[in-house]
């Protein structure tokens, strides 16, 4: 037999088991099945590292038939079968694809969203702070400082003005302070960006190197330096209203935008990252922004399920 047939048939078995009327007959066939070869073993062991994805729908509610109408489909059942075990030898941790879907880390951070959710907070001295999705920070806003710790994700601020007491906006890569004005300031892994909508902002890597951004302008920094500072284009802020405003953007900074609004994975082939793209795209219809996608460039948009979904070129 075939090693893509023994795939089959373990799908086919880790499918059967979800089923309540699972009898004890069918256990017996089933382990009979796993032992009767070490290559169906090994096959089904693989299999149950790859299904822990389906542990993130089913946390959301997601029914084991609805997980299992998606892996019957008719339509191209081999090749989805096939993908499903692809997905075995990914190397992404489960707590990485739960982090995905609702996030889990920082779930003590003062301001916190989960997946497809921005909220605004008013703080004690009266600014005004609006998170992105899947974001996080903490806030000390008292008689002795105005400060706020973003630990991920993206904020805006409008900064309540008080004489000689700036707002500090702190990452891991440095700090950004102003008396007032309006800014948007988001933490990647590898930088900080800064965007000066109406504010004079100063910024002061970890290691020292400062700038200074006029209202109108935007820059990012890391820990040692700070990118040449550019004039805004419009639309930065356009997320707080649910939409990504792209002009001449590579393909992987649009998905970048949608990632934290869908609850699943969303990979794009390095091939195509830098495609460039323009256009507005509303954020709380991931569905609609990639099909929009897929009818504007030279990409094939795939949905293996509904939290799993691929971009690359066209054939």
């Amino acid at each position: 037999m075939n090693e893509e047939k023994i795939v089959e048939q373990a799908i086919e078995w880790m499918l059967r088991l979800e089923l309540p009327d699972f009898t004890n007959a069918d256990r017996a066939a089933f382990e009979h099945w796993r032992t009767a070869d070490a290559r169906h073993e090994l096959a089904f062991a693989n299999l149950s590292q790859s299904v822990r994805q389906f542990d993130v729908p089913r946390q959301l509610g997601a029914t084991t038939e609805v997980l299992r109408v998606t892996l019957q489909q008719k339509k191209d059942r081999r090749k989805t079968l096939q993908r499903i075990a692809a997905l075995a030898g990914l190397s992404v941790g489960a707590a990485v694809l739960v982090n995905q879907v609702a996030p889990i880390l920082d779930m003590n951070a003062d301001l916190r969203t989960g997946t497809g959710e921005r909220q605004t907070f008013t703080l004690a001295d009266g600014s005004v702070v609006t998170l992105n999705a899947r974001s996080s920070a903490d806030r000390w806003v008292d008689q002795g400082r105005r400060l706020i710790r973003l630990a991920a994700g993206e904020l805006q601020i409008q900064v309540a003005s008080q004489a000689q007491r700036p707002f500090l906006i702190e990452t891991a890569h440095g700090k950004t302070s102003t008396l007032q004005g309006t800014l948007l300031v988001r933490s990647l892994a590898e930088h900080t960006e800064v965007v000066s909508l109406q504010s004079l902002a100063s910024l002061t890597t970890l290691n020292g190197r400062s700038e200074q951004l006029q209202a109108g302008q935007h820059t990012w920094f890391n820990c040692d330096t700070v990118a040449p500072v550019q004039a805004n284009r419009g639309g930065e802020n356009s997320w707080v209203d649910g939409y990504y405003t792209a002009f001449n953007a590579p393909l992987g900074d649009v998905i970048g935008a949608l990632r934290p609004y869908r609850r699943g994975v969303i990979r794009v082939d390095p091939a195509i990252a830098q495609l460039r793209v323009s256009g507005a795209f509303p954020l709380d219809d991931t569905d609609n922004a990639l099909n929009a996608l897929a009818a504007t460039l030279p990409v094939a948009v795939v949905r293996f399920t509904p939290y799993w979904v691929t971009i690359s070129a066209l054939a």
